[in-house]
């Protein structure tokens, strides 16, 4: 029996797996939707082997031997090699073979891509986004990740298209730490809107951006100052992308975009005085599971590709 159909008769799960800078969310597809099983630490300081291990760990507490899995991860993937090439949110986490390790590990076939382009498979496969037209999508959390999806297929140029968060808005602006200045995600990020927080107060505390959202939801003037800046970077961003692509809209998405209220009609603003296209920039239903969820998909669909 060839390798193809030992797969096919295993009666395994379909795993997802979504590495981000802070969380790390595992689960598999099921009739009918998708299975949350456990959010990890990524905890990028120990290192992607200890984080390896712990999803093992968690996949082997579920049972059974998995059929296959994929994986989304934040930074520049090599898909056809399996490498993680580098990740400026995954410091030190540089030309590692993260599909032969999860295939290791997982004892099954694995596919990995970068963690924006798997959140955008799940909103192709939901119908999010539409089957015809040039979309982006930009996950805006950690850092800011872009995918291009053009008629429900995405957009991988030579191998990279959709890094939005490296193309620089400030020449000569912050450092980045993927040796750049001035990133957009320097300046439209979840640590931006805490160093905008903190340039409006005298505070001695860190907050974190859900205490900031609290505190904008009080209407505490330092939060909605430091919202109202996001949104005119985010704006900027916005408009260059629009100038260069001409897409038919945007979706955001990521862990900012509960607090959308406070930012979109200021990014929006930003947009229109930079650029006369339309704006058509929708918010997608907040899930922290559409990643993986997505990772799963691209597991199902491409499962006898690797492995």
């Amino acid at each position: 029996m060839g390798r193809s159909s030992a797969l096919s008769n295993r009666n395994g799960k379909r795993w997802g797996i979504d590495i981000g800078g802070t969380t790390t969310i595992i689960g598999y597809l099921k009739p009918g939707g998708f299975e949350k099983v456990k959010s990890l630490n990524t905890d990028p300081s120990s290192g992607p082997d200890s984080l390896i291990r712990k999803i093992g760990k968690v996949v082997s507490e579920t049972g059974g031997t998995p059929l296959c899995a994929g994986a989304g991860i934040a930074g520049l993937v090599n898909r056809n090699d399996g490498l993680l090439i580098s990740s400026p949110n995954l410091s030190g986490w540089r030309n590692y073979p993260l599909r032969e390790k999860l295939s290791d590990i997982l004892k099954c076939p694995v596919v990995i891509d970068n963690d924006c382009n798997v959140f955008a498979l799940q909103a192709i496969e939901s119908s999010c986004i539409p089957p015809e037209g040039l979309w982006l999508m930009i996950t805006v959390g950690t850092g800011i990740g872009g995918t291009i999806v053009q008629d429900g297929t995405i957009v991988y140029g030579t191998g990279y298209a959709g890094e939005f968060g490296h193309m620089t808005v400030e020449a000569s602006g912050k450092k980045c730490p993927c040796g750049s200045r001035g990133c957009w995600e320097r300046y439209a990020s979840s640590a931006a809107v805490i160093d905008y927080y903190n340039k409006h107060t005298n505070e001695s505390t860190h907050r974190t951006p859900k205490e900031i959202f609290d505190l904008a939801a009080m209407n505490k003037v330092a939060a909605l100052k430091a919202y109202e800046e996001f949104g005119i970077w985010l704006g900027i961003g916005l408009a260059s992308l629009y100038r260069c692509l001409s897409p038919a809209g945007v979706y955001l998405a990521g862990g900012l975009m509960g607090s959308s209220k406070f930012f979109l009609e200021h990014a929006e603003s930003e947009f229109h005085r930079r650029c006369a296209s339309e704006w058509n920039v929708n918010v997608l239903p907040s899930s922290s599971d559409a990643g993986a969820e997505g990772a799963a998909i691209m597991g199902r669909d491409r499962k006898c590709m690797r492995g």
